[in-house]
C-alpha cells in the first residue's frame, strides 16, 4: 500500500489566475458575472454617441416582466438605438415685401367715384336750380305833382316797374328801395314794402315820394343883332331863361333770398338806373332811358 503523500504547502496570499489561463486578460475576455435570481441574463448595451450639450440620454423602458422559467437565461435584448443630434437653431423667414392691399385700393376707386358722382349731381342740380338775380323793366315814369317858381322846381316823383322771377323757386324780396339824384346830389329815397314773386312769376312795384323845392340852372338868352351890324342890347341886364329839359337819375334796387331744394338759402340782388328828362315848365316827361 503506498505510503500517503505529504500535503502540498498553501500559496502564499494573493491573486492567482486559474490553472491553463494567464494571469493578464484582455478586455472583453473576462467571464460574465451570473444574473441575479430571477432576472434573466443581458448584455450590458454598448455605448453610444455622447447626447449633444443640454439635452440628457432618454431612460430606457422598464425592464420586461420574468418569464415562468425564471433562472433560466431569457432572449437578449436589443440595445437601444443612439441619440440622434437634436435639430439646429430654427432659421427665420428673410423679411418679404408687402404688397399694397387690394382692400384698400377698392375703397379709393370707390371713394372717388362717389366724389365724382356728387360732384356731377351738384354741377346738374347748380345748373338747373341755380339762383338767378330778377330781371327789372321799368314801364313807366310820372310826375303827378309840379311846382315852378322864382327858378326852384318841386314835384312828385313815381316810378312803376315790372319785376320778374326767373327762379324756379319763389323769391322773397325786402330792403327794395327807389332813390332819385340830380345834378350830382341825392334828392330823396323811398323804401318798397316787402314781398312774395312766384317763381316764374311777374310782379308790378311802384314807388313815389315826393321831391323838395330845388333850383335850376338858368339857361341863357341869344342875343339880338341890329341892323347894319350894330348889337343892340334889349335889356341893360341879359335875361336869362329857364333850361329846356331838367334831366334826373333814378335807381330801383331790389334785393331778396331764394331756397333752392328747400334747403339752400342764396341772396340775390338786381339794380336798374334810369335818366328820366322832365319840362322845368309844366313837369313834363319828355322821356327816359335805362
Amino acid at each position: 500500500m503506498p505510503a500517503p503523500q505529504a500535503a502540498a504547502p498553501p500559496p502564499p496570499p494573493g491573486h492567482y489566475a486559474a490553472a491553463g489561463r494567464p494571469f493578464f486578460r484582455p478586455p472583453g475576455d473576462y467571464p460574465a458575472a451570473p444574473p441575479p435570481p430571477g432576472r434573466p441574463f443581458s448584455r450590458p448595451p454598448a455605448p453610444g454617441p455622447a447626447p449633444p450639450p443640454g439635452r440628457s440620454r432618454p431612460h430606457p423602458g422598464p425592464d420586461p416582466a420574468p418569464d415562468a422559467g425564471a433562472g433560466r437565461p431569457g432572449p437578449r435584448s436589443e440595445p437601444p438605438p443612439p441619440d440622434r443630434p437634436g435639430p439646429g437653431p430654427a432659421l427665420l423667414p428673410a423679411p418679404q415685401r408687402r404688397r399694397p392691399s387690394s382692400a384698400l385700393a377698392s375703397c379709393l376707386a370707390a371713394t372717388a367715384f362717389l366724389v365724382l358722382s356728387a360732384g356731377g349731381a351738384g354741377a346738374a342740380l347748380f345748373l338747373l336750380f341755380r339762383p338767378r338775380a330778377p330781371d327789372i323793366a321799368v314801364s313807366a315814369v310820372r310826375l303827378p305833382a309840379f311846382a315852378a317858381a322864382n327858378g326852384t322846381v318841386a314835384f312828385t316823383f313815381q316810378q312803376t316797374a315790372a319785376v320778374r322771377n326767373p327762379n324756379r323757386s319763389p323769391l322773397a324780396h325786402f330792403d327794395s328801395s327807389l332813390r332819385v339824384a340830380y345834378a350830382g346830389g341825392e334828392l330823396g329815397a323811398v323804401y318798397i314794402p316787402a314781398g312774395r314773386i312766384d317763381g316764374g312769376r311777374t310782379k308790378d312795384m311802384s314807388a313815389s315820394f315826393d321831391v323838395p323845392a330845388i333850383p335850376v340852372a338858368p339857361q341863357p338868352q341869344p342875343q339880338q343883332v341890329g341892323v347894319g351890324g350894330a348889337v343892340a342890347a334889349q335889356d341893360d341886364q341879359q335875361q336869362q331863361a329857364p333850361p329846356a329839359v331838367i334831366e334826373v337819375d333814378s335807381l330801383l334796387v331790389v334785393k331778396g333770398r331764394v331756397t333752392v331744394l328747400r334747403v339752400l338759402t342764396h341772396h340775390v340782388q338786381a339794380a336798374k338806373v334810369c335818366r328820366v328828362g322832365v319840362s322845368p315848365v309844366d313837369g313834363r316827361v319828355v322821356g327816359f332811358r335805362c
